[in-house]
């Protein structure tokens, strides 16, 4: 990776502005090399590769923010951007919060961050033809645990490298690099006319660390596990979330934390700071620093230091997450949270590392607390069945029922109904299992413990 070529492009970039008077800017550039491989049948199905490099340019000017950005970094294109950002600048709306961050509006001071943590130079020991050996690996594994895992239905390998550079108009600059790499199987398993899937993934910052072994036994057992599933009755249960599923329920919880979805009239959690949400002192954390954390980074998608924000502490909400903007609206201070999506995009709020912190109960202790229950391993539809403007959540569901503390039967076709607040009062129990997933920012959960949920079946 061309790690001072961005940098160098983004300080070209700079001059060309100052020639045109502008004041306050900032340049943000970003290079990226990623492949993806689907194995099927022992066999390349599919190969990708992307190699990309960009730069996106914004200009405050006057209180009003013009953004461009261009995938073409000879002089004149960037100068043709530059020029689409002024002009851009002189159509939006002014507003008082629009300039650059400075420090007065950090949460976090400028720290030691360690950048190596971010990348593993074993990564780049890796060709195309051993990437898909250890995909090819991966399905001989899962075939082979039992019988009746009779097909492959999604195998999926994907990594990328990649370069991001910030440089602004008040001597901030600095860059960081990123490695990763992430395999997800889904196998099928049949016995007699029945059918099920299970799947797992696992990501690391190098292919040598991908648990190929794990990934295929969780998979199969998901998918095993599952098979004779049965209807039920329609009833209240205690519910157990799996941590691969509470991860996700996480989610709908982060999504309507963002100071922007606040601002806007769009968050439940509106004027809750301060409120006990949770009956149990829980602890919910977004840190952007964390050794192991996927999203974690020296600063944010607009050079704001990063750091460890404790937004539920014993059950109470404590703060939301901030990016500049939000933050200057709100008289506080930005935590760190500004994200992008890609060089082509401005900054907004987003997560980092949000994780819900584990206990030290194990699994097998909270299956055997609950006298009728549901152990939930797999959901359908949380995107769509999770309204967080309202709270309402309706989502398929799939597990194992719980009778005097063990597990007995699968479960299908039922329907988990609550909304935000309810799940978040009833929450008993927390695992020590926390498991994180990647998606927007890296959600982390141990399996949960919900009290008295309504379970819509038959």
């Amino acid at each position: 990776m061309e790690k001072n070529n961005i940098i160098d492009i983004s300080k070209s970039a700079a001059r060309l502005i100052e020639k045109r008077s502008m004041r306050e800017y900032e340049i943000y550039s970003a290079s990226s090399v990623s492949n993806d491989i689907e194995i099927f049948d022992s066999e390349v199905e599919s190969l990708s590769y992307a190699d990309e490099k960009g730069i996106g340019i914004r200009v405050f000017n006057d209180k009003a923010v013009g953004y461009s950005y261009t995938n073409m970094l000879d002089e004149r294109s960037i100068e043709q951007c530059i020029d689409s950002a002024i002009l851009n600048s002189n159509i939006t709306h002014k507003d008082e919060y629009n300039h650059l961050p400075q420090d007065k509006d950090f949460c976090y001071s400028s720290h030691d961050f360690d950048k190596s943590i971010l990348t593993d130079d074993s990564f780049f020991k890796y060709g195309v033809e051993d990437k898909i050996l250890i995909a090819k690996d991966l399905e001989s594994r899962a075939k082979k645990i039992d019988k009746r895992i009779t097909a492959i239905d999604t195998l999926i390998y994907s990594d990328s490298y990649s370069n991001v550079s910030i440089i602004n108009s008040d001597g901030f600059e600095d860059s960081y690099m990123t490695t990763s790499s992430f395999i997800y199987l889904n196998v099928i398993s049949k016995q007699d006319k029945d059918t099920s899937t299970g799947d797992y993934f696992w990501a690391a910052r190098s292919p040598k660390d991908l648990l190929i072994e794990e990934v295929a036994q969780k998979a199969a057992r998901r998918s095993l596990s599952l098979l004779g599933a049965k209807k039920i009755k329609s009833q209240v249960l205690d519910v157990i979330l799996e941590n691969f599923v509470s991860s996700q329920f996480l989610g709908v919880i982060a999504s309507v934390l963002s100071a922007d979805s606040v601002q806007k009239n769009k968050s439940l959690f509106k004027d809750k700071i301060g409120e006990k949400i949770f009956t149990l002192d829980l602890d919910i954390i977004d840190d952007g620093t964390m050794s192991e954390g996927f999203a974690s980074r020296p600063f944010d998608a607009e050079g704001v230091p990063k750091g460890k924000t404790d937004v539920f502490h014993k059950g109470v909400l404590k703060t939301y997450l901030y990016d500049t903007y939000t933050a200057r609206k709100h008289r506080t201070k930005s935590t760190g949270n500004a994200v992008r999506a890609s060089y082509k995009s401005t900054p907004s709020v987003g997560i980092s590392n949000f994780y819900l912190s584990p206990s030290e109960t194990d699994l097998a202790s909270l299956i055997k607390s609950i006298d009728k229950g549901f152990f939930v391993t797999d959901i359908i539809g949380l995107h769509s069945g999770a309204n967080p403007i309202s709270g309402d959540i309706s989502v398929g569901a799939k597990g194992i029922y719980i009778d005097n503390g063990e597990l007995t039967y699968p479960i299908k076709e039922v329907t988990i109904a609550t909304d935000i607040l309810t799940f978040c009062a009833k929450i008993e129990k927390v695992a020590s299992d926390i498991k994180f997933v990647p998606g927007s920012g890296y959600l982390g959960s141990p399996s949960i413990l919900v009290k008295e949920i309504s379970v819509s079946g038959i």
